[in-house]
């Protein structure tokens, strides 16, 4: 059922991306040619770039949220963790946004690229940073960590850490966190399924 509602929610996402890639492509296009007619010095010409500037980040949304949506199975290529989470954190910047939760990255130097599938990392991401905004109702900091970590037999691994300043999970209750369908969460906010498809991807890779 819930695999059934993803692929529901990644078409209507794909189509609704579809759509607004032509109207964007049509705004950028006539920007661009009104700025190349615009001398440098005319005071006209600096909100112009604004305009193009937002575009192309909306552009580049769109992108994402087309990529996103593209769930396959298996896809399995070199991936750049810190690209991924930076990736994740702009397609839910919105939501952290609104619930004044503010984002610090701090991502070590000399993390390797690992091989994994994307969509499924940036799902395992994308759950853990919601959980985190919704964790911090009054606002917060929510810190990705990455760093280059160590399996045993010295192959080279990656860590990643999800730190918020929320209210926590109750010692009682960590047991229980990854069972499907249990949520602290009230009626119509959570399905408890986020944290057991996290757990199940993670361990797949």
């Amino acid at each position: 059922w819930q695999a059934a509602r993803l692929a529901g929610v990644g078409e209507l996402a794909a189509s609704i991306a579809h759509e607004l890639n032509n109207p964007l492509g049509t705004v950028s296009l006539r920007v661009e040619g009104l700025i190349a007619k615009t001398p440098a010095d005319d005071p006209r010409r600096r909100p112009l770039e604004i305009i193009e500037a937002e575009v192309e980040r909306m552009a580049g949304l769109v992108a994402n949220l087309l990529q996103f949506s593209r769930a396959g199975r298996d896809q399995v290529s070199t991936v750049d963790v810190c690209e991924e989470i930076t990736r994740t954190i702009e397609l839910v910047s919105h939501h952290l946004r609104k619930r004044r939760v503010q984002v610090i990255p701090e991502f070590a130097p000399g993390v390797p690229h690992i091989h994994a599938d994307r969509q499924q990392l940036r799902q395992v991401f994308l759950n853990l940073f919601t959980n985190a905004a919704d964790a911090m109702p009054e606002g917060g900091c929510l810190r990705p960590r990455v760093r280059p970590g160590m399996l045993p037999g010295d192959v080279a691994a990656v860590v990643v850490e999800v730190v918020d300043t929320g209210a926590g999970i109750p010692a009682e209750l960590l047991p229980k966190v990854f069972d499907p369908f249990f949520t602290t969460k009230e009626e119509g906010k959570g399905t408890g399924l986020g944290l057991a498809i996290c757990r199940r991807i993670v361990d797949q890779h």
